[in-house]
């Protein structure tokens, strides 16, 4: 949820079995933001995932989505004040920031591998306030789009989504979920169950490199972390007890 101001990047690692190569691989990400906004955090994820379900909505047609920031408040399930608003335009703000550097970590389709790519989630964020719409109306009569905000996904992620590498996610539970570590928990399990239905996980890398949570933290602390979150998503019945 917070990120100290002094840290501009963050690394993940895990080890999986790789069947191209036919061995085990380290994956790494690091993600590393921009001096004026910093590091993504859990609200920033939120404000991705409705981008998502934004552009899924429009069948995934363009990489160059429109929007209006109420549109995307009332997605989010934000409450529709200023300070929402301001979080928001931050949140988007921060993402074009954001460098991704996937060592041996993205998934490429094509070549049923995982390789190395770098780049940004968003390449472009446009937010059109009152007075610039009504500037936009009077040059571009007729124009909706042109009356409102718009983002553009990078090239890359564009064609992952249009590969078929997105796990089509039940937003609406995701939003109902207490906090941020059972939402983080239950992005990255629902994929797993997909596959199958039992998974097993050393503590550490699921806390630290899936979900999140500080390095720093003892395995107690991570457990005793992890506990409420087990147990909400158990009385959701999304786990097994």
């Amino acid at each position: 949820d917070r990120i100290p101001a002094s840290q501009k990047t963050l690394t993940f690692t895990d080890t999986i079995f790789d069947q191209s190569r036919n061995a085990r691989i380290s994956r790494k990400l690091t993600i590393s933001g921009s001096d004026q906004y910093g590091l993504p955090t859990a609200l920033d994820d939120e404000v991705i995932l409705a981008l998502i379900q934004l552009t899924s909505s429009q069948g995934f047609s363009a990489k160059k989505v429109h929007f209006t920031l109420y549109q995307l408040i009332q997605l989010l399930g934000w409450r529709d004040d200023g300070r929402s608003y301001k979080r928001l335009i931050e949140s988007l703000k921060r993402w074009v920031g954001v460098t991704l550097e996937y060592d041996r970590a993205w998934w490429a389709k094509e070549e049923r591998s995982w390789e190395s790519e770098n780049f940004h989630i968003l390449e472009e964020v446009t937010i059109v306030d009152r007075s610039r719409r009504e500037r936009r109306k009077a040059a571009f009569p007729g124009d909706k789009d042109a009356q409102r905000s718009h983002f553009v996904w990078n090239q890359k992620v564009f064609d992952s989504f249009l590969a078929g590498n997105l796990k089509q996610l039940n937003f609406q539970f995701f939003k109902s979920l207490d906090g941020s570590i059972a939402r983080r928990m239950f992005r990255f399990l629902d994929k797993r169950f997909y596959l199958r239905r039992r998974w097993e996980f050393d503590l550490r890398v699921f806390a630290c490199e899936h979900v999140g949570l500080a390095r720093s933290n003892s395995n107690s602390e991570l457990k005793r972390l992890l506990a409420p979150a087990v147990r909400e998503l158990e009385t959701r019945g999304f786990l097994e007890p």
